[in-house]
């Protein structure tokens, strides 16, 4: 087995990256109107069903791709608490700091995008972009700016809703992964079991919170695993991309949505797993592709979607329906580069120097 640094796994930064870039696909693909339709669960063209009832789906499986980044988030965020003494004072601070700079700049992009073009509502457009017609007044605002309950002003934050609260709660979470590391796996099954029952009964709480304990568990666990082979890693690829297509077009009662969520969250895990212990996925992560993605990964998240809804109703779709995807896609790589350089970049400095300032203040050493 191959010795691994103890440090950052760069490998995690390119999956971040990649399924970012599906999360724009996605987005990007709900402007055209027969694609749209699969997002209500209505019947799309058979032309257009090998994009959405097919393995093909994991291109644009944006609800998906946000699994996996919860799983992340657990992960990256257990891990060095596992390894070293947390400074729980100088982390809540800092990491708020890291999250809300880079959003409240996102939806003063999101806003201008709002103002300078007019969300209409035709019957030409995709349902989702009709659904982005809406009235903002000072308590939609001040729900996006808060993060309690986003609008569609910039409907990806709905996800860092949540990743707050677990920002919030994770010494507890690291705290559980500390208590059951020699069981790890069963506090992973735990969690997806958890999150199934939360999708069952309709409890957004219950069905979110848990993937970050899946990714806290397989922080517990990680320097116990082994380096995946490489032929059972290509079977477990495969799996767990048929996975994350997501099986709900499968055929009854797999297509349930507990089992789905089952079967989404165990792809997930598996997913970031190979991401670390398996060769041929981390040559691949640490690729210039993956690696530049992972740089801009959570711009590219923030900003792109009022990016494709402005598009969408500036572009007539009666000349294609794939014209703004087409001109979103590089538009808004472009735009996550120059929001992380003068936005996301500033903030994650400003946080790291709001931690190392509290940090050294509390145990009496000169700044």
């Amino acid at each position: 087995m191959r010795d691994r640094p103890a440090g950052r796994i760069g490998s995690l930064d390119g999956l971040r990256g990649i399924a970012a870039a599906v999360v724009l696909v996605h987005h990007a693909f709900l402007t055209v109107p027969p694609l749209s339709k699969s997002n209500y669960g209505l019947a799309v063209p058979d032309s257009l069903l090998w994009l959405t009832n097919s393995p093909l789906h994991v291109i644009w499986a944006g609800r998906e791709a946000v699994f996996v980044f919860f799983v992340l988030s657990g992960f990256v965020l257990t891990l060095p608490s596992l390894r070293r003494t947390q400074d729980w004072i100088a982390y809540f601070p800092s990491r708020a700091v890291r999250l809300y700079l880079p959003v409240t700049a996102s939806l003063l992009v999101a806003l201008a995008l709002y103002v300078l073009v007019p969300r209409t509502t035709d019957p030409h457009q995709a349902l989702w972009v009709n659904a982005h017609d809406q009235t903002l007044g000072l308590r939609e605002l001040f729900d996006d700016f808060t993060l309690i309950s986003p609008t569609l002003l910039n409907s990806p934050l709905w996800s860092l809703t949540w990743e707050v609260v677990f920002s919030v709660i994770v010494p507890l979470f690291v705290s559980v992964a500390a208590v059951t590391v020699q069981r790890w796996w069963v506090t992973a099954i735990v969690g997806v079991l958890v999150s199934a029952l939360g999708e069952y009964l309709h409890v957004p709480w219950l069905i979110y919170l848990p993937m970050f304990l899946i990714g806290s568990a397989l922080a517990a666990g990680w320097e116990r695993i082994r380096e995946v082979p490489r032929g059972l890693g290509w079977g477990l690829l495969v799996a767990s991309l048929l996975g994350i297509s997501s099986p709900a077009w499968f055929p009854p009662p797999f297509s349930h949505p507990a089992v789905v969520q089952v079967v989404v969250l165990a792809s997930s895990f598996t997913v970031v797993l190979l991401a670390g212990k398996w060769m041929p996925a981390e040559r691949f992560l640490l690729g210039p592709v993956p690696r530049t993605l992972g740089r801009i990964s959570f711009s590219l998240y923030l900003t792109h979607e009022p990016i494709a809804v402005s598009l969408a109703n500036l572009l007539p779709v009666t000349w294609s329906p794939w014209l703004t995807v087409v001109v979103t896609i590089p538009l808004a790589i472009g735009m996550a580069f120059l929001f992380a350089r003068f936005v996301e970049l500033p903030a994650h400095r400003l946080a790291k120097a709001i931690a190392k300032r509290i940090s050294t203040q509390r145990v009496g050493t000169p700044v």
